[in-house]
């Protein structure tokens, strides 16, 4: 081969070896640093990370003015990377922000390192007790292959008269030690190695709950920025990260005599977004970064006249019910509603290539065509037509109903969807990534309570403790979870709605041991009067006590109501008055409900409980059956 063919051959192989040889990072990589934990502000299924990086060179002095780029690193394995972005302070402008990954030996937190240290070890551990077992198994087939021979040859020199009884007789001792020798430790080597293997199971395990992935590939940002100042700001970089989310949860305290209430307002937080959020400033937040920053756009209602079928029975089939069942139908028509918003929230995150890591509706076609077969009018995009055309179909609905409409007895109850509110807590706080939830403590908040008891007994034989707050903070308490606790001692489990602030709400303190309530059907009339029957009932509500004071109780029962052209009901006589409150004559009397504030004796059960009676007459058509209407408004 000539001198000229191998220097090809030689530069060849090299440009190949450089092509398919793995990235290193020298002397002209970037500086690379983890920047610091600063800020966090955690949403439903997300979480805004703020890191904060010091370009001041290392032991202080100036900062060099010019173009240059940084790597941050170490950046957690649920990142959005689509949410990237980075802002400098005075003296900074950045240019540009570029995410990139890498593998890499090991996992870059410590806490991995270790388990990946640790896993290593069992696994050297594990091998070393496999090979025990070849050897083992090795030596007992040996001891088959000599016990064998044994055997046959012992015959042979038996039938010749030439047996060695001796030595006939240290083989046997030498098999016999050998095999309860190898019983043992195979006994013990199989027991070490289920051990070991529990125990890497149990390191994997662990080390998954931590990274989320068995990959091992960092990632970072490099940003590329101008710096103009001897001594510039640090630079901020925020990235939002799915596996992150809180919920409210309360512990409502009291004394054992109900004077006050004191309710402490806690946050379950969960993260597992891959990185360790140490000493950072906290917030919580009801927000949606995902939502879309356009309102959809509001299209005209065009009505016409046809001879076509009756609108209301394309309508009723739109929603999915059968004709005539007008609140059916607007129900289904509005969660349809709200599913087609949720997907054109989503769906503006997907064209940014973020994973949100929500539940999707399924998107509608974009070929002209909305999600209802109606074709799409330029201009406007699929989802703002869906939207449109779900809207239509409610105002189409309400137009064609033979319903009576009525304005609701009630207002609607208060929802948190869609509520914004925002917690900055006080202090540091430290959270791992990992599966664990985290309770955190938002605020205590003391509230003068009015505390009653309540006796159901058409539902009960229990009586329970109430407490009427009123929020007079200045923190709107979103719907979570309780827990009660009388005097230090758990009571039970509860709720709390989502409560504006101003606004008034009960919250339940777990059953009174000392009372006992019940409800008996004593006599029951029926005569008929004209053309109609008439029916009398008397029923008696009792409530016992065992305390040894009196105890102020509300007795709640409930009398049918129904319209008055079918059914004439009438509450004829009862041995106490029933509650005078404003509040509860304008809801709960006009419904039917009944209530009584009485003040029940203690010592009293048995045949001496408090008892109270009370009497009501229906009277009806005669050729009619009564039934229950089903309606539980």
């Amino acid at each position: 081969m000539t001198h000229r063919k191998c220097s090809k051959l030689v530069g060849f192989v090299a440009v190949a070896a450089t092509a398919f040889a793995p990235r290193t990072f020298g002397a002209d990589e970037p500086p690379t640093t983890a920047g610091t934990l600063a800020e966090v502000t955690v949403y439903r299924g997300q979480a805004l990370v703020t890191r904060v990086v010091d370009l001041a060179p290392t032991g202080g002095g100036k900062s060099a003015p010019g173009l240059r780029e940084i790597v941050v690193t170490n950046l957690p394995e649920q990142i959005i990377p689509s949410s990237l972005y980075a802002e400098g302070g005075e003296g900074i402008e950045v240019r540009s922000v570029r995410y990139r990954q890498r593998p890499v030996a090991e996992d870059v937190r410590e806490e991995v390192r270790k388990l990946d240290a640790r896993v290593r070890e069992v696994q050297d551990e594990l091998e070393a007790v496999k090979r025990q077992s070849f050897v083992i198994n090795q030596h007992e087939n040996f001891l088959r292959k000599l016990d064998a021979f044994v055997a046959p040859t012992a015959e042979v020199e038996l039938s010749k008269g030439v047996l060695n009884a001796d030595t006939l007789k240290t083989l046997a001792a030498f098999l016999y030690t050998e095999w309860t020798r190898m019983g043992a430790e195979g006994v013990a080597n199989a027991r070490q190695a289920r051990a070991l293997q529990e125990q890497l199971d149990l390191l994997l395990r662990e080390r998954n709950e931590l990274t989320g992935s068995s990959t091992r590939i960092v990632k970072e940002a490099v940003v590329s920025l101008q710096v103009n100042s001897d001594h510039p700001e640090p630079l901020r970089l925020r990235y939002l990260v799915n596996e992150a989310t809180w919920g409210p949860h309360y512990s409502l305290l009291t004394d054992p005599a109900y004077k006050d209430v004191q309710i402490e307002y806690n946050a379950l937080v969960q993260q597992m977004s891959g990185e360790d959020w140490n000493n950072v400033r906290m917030t919580l937040s009801t927000a949606t970064p995902a939502l879309v920053a356009k309102a959809p756009v509001l299209m005209p209602l065009k009505l016409t006249l046809t001879r076509e079928p009756e609108q209301s029975v394309q309508v009723f089939n739109k929603a999915g019910v059968s004709a005539g069942d007008y609140s059916g139908a607007k129900g289904n028509l509005q969660q349809q509603l709200r599913s087609i918003e949720a997907s054109r929230n989503v769906e503006g995150v997907q064209q940014m290539g973020g994973q949100w890591g929500q539940s999707i509706p399924a998107s509608p076609a974009s070929d002209g065509e909305s999600k209802y077969g109606d074709k799409q009018p330029p201009g406007y995009s699929s989802l703002d037509v869906d939207l449109n055309i779900a809207a239509n179909y409610i105002q189409i609905l309400d137009l064609v109903t033979r319903e009576k409409i009525k304005r609701p007895a009630k207002a609607p109850a208060a929802r948190d969807e869609g509520l914004s509110v925002t917690y900055g807590l006080p202090g540091r706080i430290s959270l791992p990534s990992r599966s664990d939830r985290q309770l955190i403590q938002i605020a205590t908040l003391p509230m003068v309570a009015q505390t009653y008891k309540v006796a159901t007994p058409a539902l009960t034989n229990y009586v329970y403790n109430e407490a009427w707050l009123t929020n007079q903070t200045e923190l709107v308490l979103l719907a979570g979870s309780a827990s009660a606790f009388v005097g230090g001692q758990f009571v039970g489990h509860g709720t709390v709605p989502t409560v504006a602030v101003g606004q008034s709400f009960t919250v339940g303190l777990g059953i009174d041991p000392a009372l006992r309530a019940d409800r008996e059907l004593v006599q029951r009339d029926e005569t008929a009067q004209g053309g109609n029957r008439v029916a009398t009932l008397t029923y008696r509500l009792t409530v016992e006590n065992y305390g040894t004071g009196p105890a102020a109780v509300r007795l709640l029962d409930a009398l049918p109501t129904a319209r008055e052209s079918e059914i004439k009901i009438t509450l004829v006589s009862g041995d106490k008055d029933l509650c005078q409150d404003s509040a509860y004559l304008e809801t709960g009397r006009k419904q039917g409900i009944l209530r009584w504030d009485v003040t029940v004796p203690p010592q009293v059960s048995g045949h001496n409980a408090f008892a109270l009676e009370y009497e009501y007459r229906l009277e009806y058509d005669k050729q009619m059956s009564l039934d229950e209407s089903g309606s539980r408004e």
